[in-house]
């Protein structure tokens, strides 16, 4: 980045990525949501032929908040921030701007229809709803897309940043299941996420981590958190 954002943009990215990027204050509603857990070795699930004639069913509020994490159901230290963290920007490749989309909420982010959210200074938690199928159509391809976004770029302010994308290997749950780490080079700063997004139905629920290392495996806390996130979302939608 260049100079003219200097230390003051640079705090402003560094405290949106901290907040995780969630614009959205805490309990918001605009989106949907997804669902637990089973062990897997591949960096995702996808969905059954089954699994997606599910997917029309409708969700309704209550069922979008029942699938959001408590404060008991976060690692210790974590403090509840219902505060409301800047969008980190655009990423030029419009394929790639899932990414960032499924961290940073926005207005009717995603094409859903409703949207709860959890945020906690380390971390935070997105659910979505959408209508018939489009949260099935939403992640259909996500692993090429994965690969095609391995190396980005994001435009921030008019300031571009590098970024990278690499799969997680996550547990199998809901209807399908993906993870993601995801780094931005400001120049001054390496942000580094890594995100867990699970489909039940209609719904998604999405959780990112900051990390502590860029590239280092997700740590026993954010894989003990995103079991939580499936278990809740899978209550959620049955219920």
């Amino acid at each position: 980045m260049s100079v003219s954002i200097s230390v003051r943009r640079t705090a402003a990215v560094a405290l949106a990525a901290s907040s995780l990027l969630f614009a959205a204050a805490c309990g918001g509603s605009d989106s949907k949501s997804d669902k637990p857990a089973e062990k897997d070795t591949t960096a995702s699930v996808a969905p059954s032929a089954a699994a997606r004639a599910g997917a029309a069913k409708s969700v309704t509020e209550a069922q979008l908040k029942a699938a959001l994490l408590a404060a008991n159901e976060v690692p210790a230290g974590w403090k509840t921030d219902p505060g409301a963290g800047d969008s980190v920007g655009k990423a030029e490749d419009r394929d790639c701007q899932k990414f960032l989309d499924l961290m940073q909420s926005q207005p009717a982010a995603l094409g859903a229809t409703a949207r709860q959210t959890s945020n906690f200074d380390h971390g935070g938690q997105q659910v979505f709803g959408f209508g018939a199928d489009k949260a099935a159509g939403y992640l259909n391809g996500f692993d090429a897309t994965v690969a095609k976004c391995a190396s980005f770029t994001v435009n921030m302010d008019g300031e571009k940043a590098p970024a990278t994308v690499k799969p997680l290997t996550v547990d199998k749950a809901g209807d399908e299941a993906h993870g993601y780490e995801l780094v931005i080079d400001t120049g001054a700063v390496k942000m580094s996420f890594d995100t867990y997004v699970v489909r039940k139905g209609a719904a998604l629920s999405t959780f990112s981590a900051t990390t502590k290392q860029p590239g280092a495996a997700p740590s026993a806390d954010f894989k003990t958190v995103t079991a939580t996130v499936a278990k809740k979302l899978d209550q959620a939608i049955k219920g």
